[in-house]
């Protein structure tokens, strides 16, 4: 039994997150390990792999942070104890189902997925709280994603499913983002929690909301178009100055800060190579695209998301463990390798599976951190 989940359900969806995070990107090692992926993999490693990250890892953490902040966001009661181990074991039930079952893993996904939507509407909803309407919006269409999403690459013309489902999460990130990263840093600078605001913060947050808004909907459209590469643009350019009033350089000196703007900053690096993939077509920029958003923004931003709420309510809010310094450090050679792996797979299997040990490393020292953390009775108050 895992304590105090009731007011902390971080405690139990993180270590699945970890768990699910290291087990989507360790069956890239099959074939190499002697293991035939055909078994629990038919339409593929690629295709598993990335319904196991969008639906299984990203969903949890989700689960995790916005479960454990909603009452201190909405003023409502949190969620009961029984509700989160139901919906933990429904996440627990779609896994399985996506190894012995993989023709009804996506409704499995699906339902889990919604009955967070409804958990979160249940607090929303009565607060009549506007600010936290978008992101029950998000999760209703990341359900909407999780039950059309095929076996097809993410850029082929049907597949509109799985970019449904990527636009879903990087919402939700960019608004959870939007929150944590200037929230933190302001704390460890000793600063109020409005410190970043100025006389354009507010048209900065618009622009940069609505050209993501407008990119993501036309990527998910028709991602070759080169008006969807204009839109991206737009958005790269948005979200890098949204990241840039936060000003991430003053918190250099603590990794545990910091990561948070250098995953937030693959955000706009996966826009910039999504606008330019039209224009060249012979270098698989979609791909790379893809695996900046999930590789570098999900993941860094993961890492440095659950570990900074991790420390807070363990009381070490602002303290940097040898363990997470790994861990972001990892996480940012998975990222940075899954970039060039397009370029450089031929160099031999060595680099070809860089990506994935560098991945699964990076989740391994963050779970080892986190089963050692203590909770205790009240946060610190650092985060939005």
């Amino acid at each position: 039994m895992i304590a105090n989940v009731g007011a902390q359900p971080f405690r139990l969806f993180f270590l699945l997150t970890a768990l699910d995070a290291i087990a989507g990107v360790a069956v890239w090692l099959a074939p190499a390990l002697g293991i035939d992926p055909s078994g629990f993999a038919p339409a593929g490693l690629p295709i598993f792999h990335r319904q196991e990250l969008l639906y299984g890892a990203a969903p949890a953490m989700f689960a995790g942070v916005i479960l454990t902040a909603l009452p201190r966001w909405t003023g409502q009661p949190a969620i009961p104890a029984f509700a989160v181990y139901a919906l933990a074991a429904v996440w627990l039930a779609g896994r399985v189902l996506h190894v012995l079952a993989p023709p009804v893993a996506a409704p499995a996904a699906a339902l889990y997925i919604g009955l967070l939507t409804s958990a979160v509407a249940s607090r929303v909803v009565p607060a009549k709280d506007r600010r936290n309407a978008k992101i029950v919006l998000l999760l209703a269409l990341l359900t909407a994603g999780a039950v059309t999403a095929g076996d097809q690459p993410a850029a082929a013309a049907g597949e509109f499913g799985t970019r449904v489902s990527l636009a879903a999460i990087l919402g939700i990130l960019m608004v959870l983002g939007g929150r944590i990263v200037p929230a933190v840093t302001a704390a460890y600078l000793g600063k109020p929690a409005n410190a970043f605001s100025s006389r354009w913060g507010k048209r900065i947050e618009l622009g940069a909301g609505a050209t993501a808004a407008l990119a993501l909907t036309a990527w998910v459209m028709s991602p070759n178009l080169e008006a969807a590469a204009v839109a991206c643009a737009f958005a790269a350019a948005g979200q890098a100055v949204r990241l840039l009033q936060w000003q991430g350089w003053r918190a250099t000196a603590n990794p545990g800060v910091f990561v948070l703007h250098v995953g937030y900053a693959w955000l706009a690096l996966g826009f910039a190579f999504a606008a330019a993939n039209p224009f060249f077509p012979g270098l698989a920029l979609m791909d790379t695209a893809v695996h900046t958003w999930t590789a570098g923004a999900i993941g860094l931003c993961g890492l440095g998301v659950m570990s900074s709420m991790a420390r807070r309510y363990s009381g070490i809010a602002f303290q940097a463990p040898p363990l997470l310094s790994a861990a972001y450090a990892c996480g940012l050679a998975a990222a940075v390798s899954r970039l060039l792996w397009a370029f450089l797979a031929d160099a031999g299997p060595v680099w070809s599976n860089l990506p994935a040990l560098a991945w699964i490393a990076a989740y391994a020292l963050f779970l080892c951190f986190f089963v050692q953390t203590q909770p205790k009775g009240k946060a610190a108050p650092v985060s939005a």
